[in-house]
């Protein structure tokens, strides 16, 4: 039979690992959106293959996309 302080210190723990799950969930949802949020806008030039005449500040700016989410994605543990 498990006393009262073991059951006490038991909740705690899973309190705090449910709160540690919910905080990973975030920073995950979050990298996501990005991600999606960066492939979409590269979306139409991978569609499309490069055109005769690239938008180099278009392309520039889909690959500063891309490298922000994966900077995000790599600082997180």
């Amino acid at each position: 039979m498990t006393s009262a302080s073991d059951r006490s210190s038991d909740f705690e723990k899973l309190k705090s690992d449910a709160a540690h799950v919910a905080e990973e969930n975030a920073r995950l949802r979050s990298i996501n959106v990005k991600m999606l949020d960066a492939l979409r806008y590269v979306l139409p030039l991978l569609q499309q293959g490069l055109p005769a005449t690239v938008n180099f500040d278009w392309t520039e700016e889909a690959v500063a996309k891309v490298q922000d989410a994966l900077a995000v994605a790599e600082r997180d543990p």
